[in-house]
């Protein structure tokens, strides 16, 4: 049986459990606040194929038609506060005025992790507004015109300092896949998705870690599959080992 369509007039819509709760948001957004959200455009897995159930947030940036007030900011974070309890993949994004300059702000509206924050930093950095020129998937009003992010290396060169300082606290796979999505952005200047990421490091790497990298994208994709370690502590000691010489590699990029 197929998967049922919720946006059957696009050509491609994400997995069917990001589409649902993104139908579901859309419905309950017009009810409560009718005309506020004129745009609604998914990046990040679900944009890119590789949604994971289970795993991976909705990223969104949703378009506002006009400044909310006091009270538009109370349903706001009813409406959040409903859809996490309602279940399904959480949303995590940013709410912007307007168009032409999506996601610049220094601060906005966001959700993080489902739940909604009037004034916040969240995903309002060059790589999200990378995301939103590469790979951003319209759901909901007209497709933008998005501008390219000149201070995306900048942004990558810090984000790879700061992945060597807290790979280890990380979860294996995400620290390994995030070490190949930085080096990949630093060498091609595009965004992969994690899964992407993987395969591209098991190519741009010497043959020594593909056995971590392997182990990495089994973590994200097959966790059910046998582990190509029977030891965690060498996994992990693996992986630290490979996100230091990603980044040696990566940052001689920039």
């Amino acid at each position: 049986m197929p998967a049922p369509s919720f946006f059957p007039d696009l050509d491609r819509e994400p997995h069917p459990l990001a589409a649902a709760a993104a139908a579901r948001f859309l419905s309950a957004a017009n009810g409560m606040l009718p005309g506020l959200v004129a745009g609604f455009h998914v990046i990040g897995s679900a944009a890119l194929d590789d949604f994971v159930p289970g795993r991976c947030d909705l990223d969104f940036v949703a378009v506002l038609a006009r400044p909310p007030d006091d009270e538009a900011f109370g349903r706001l974070a009813d409406l959040h506060a409903n859809m996490s309890s309602a279940g399904g993949p959480a949303l995590d994004g940013i709410y912007v005025i307007g168009s032409g300059r999506e996601g610049s702000e220094a601060e906005g509206p966001a959700v993080r992790e489902g739940r909604f924050e009037p004034r916040s930093r969240h995903r309002r950095r060059p790589v999200d507004r990378l995301a939103l020129s590469e790979h951003a998937l319209t759901l909901h009003g007209p497709t933008p015109a998005w501008r390219d992010v000149p201070e995306v290396d900048g942004w990558a060169v810090g984000a790879f300092d700061a992945l060597r300082a807290s790979a280890g606290a990380m979860e294996v796979d995400e620290a390994v896949l995030c070490a190949c999505r930085l080096h990949y952005l630093l060498a091609l200047r595009r965004i992969p998705s994690k899964s992407e990421a993987g395969l591209y490091g098991l190519i741009a790497f010497e043959a020594r870690w593909r056995r971590i990298v392997d182990e990495a994208l089994r973590m994200r994709r097959e966790p059910r599959a046998p582990a190509l370690y029977a030891d965690r502590d060498e996994r992990r000691r693996d992986a630290l080992a490979f996100v230091g010489a990603a980044a040696e590699d990566g940052l001689s990029l920039a």
